[in-house]
């Protein structure tokens, strides 16, 4: 898709504050974001712990959001 198509559709890049939450300019906030999913995947583990299919949901969601600020960090 083309940038008059994107714009047309209303896609353009988040801005502002939410733009520096979820695209850190530097490793520091990088790593900040790192850790917080990391905690968050830990707490929703835990309170889900009974239930093996939540648990299950809950580790596939955290890794994936890791390995996709592991590819963008690579990119």
């Amino acid at each position: 898709m083309n940038v008059i198509g994107a714009r047309a559709l209303g896609m353009t890049a988040p801005r502002g504050k939410i733009r520096d939450v979820l695209l850190p300019d530097t490793d520091l906030a990088a790593g900040v974001q790192a850790i917080v999913v990391i905690l968050l995947t830990v707490i929703v583990v835990a309170l889900v712990r009974r239930e093996r299919s939540l648990v299950l949901l809950a580790v596939g969601v955290g890794i994936f959001l890791l390995s996709m600020m592991g590819l963008r960090s690579l990119h």
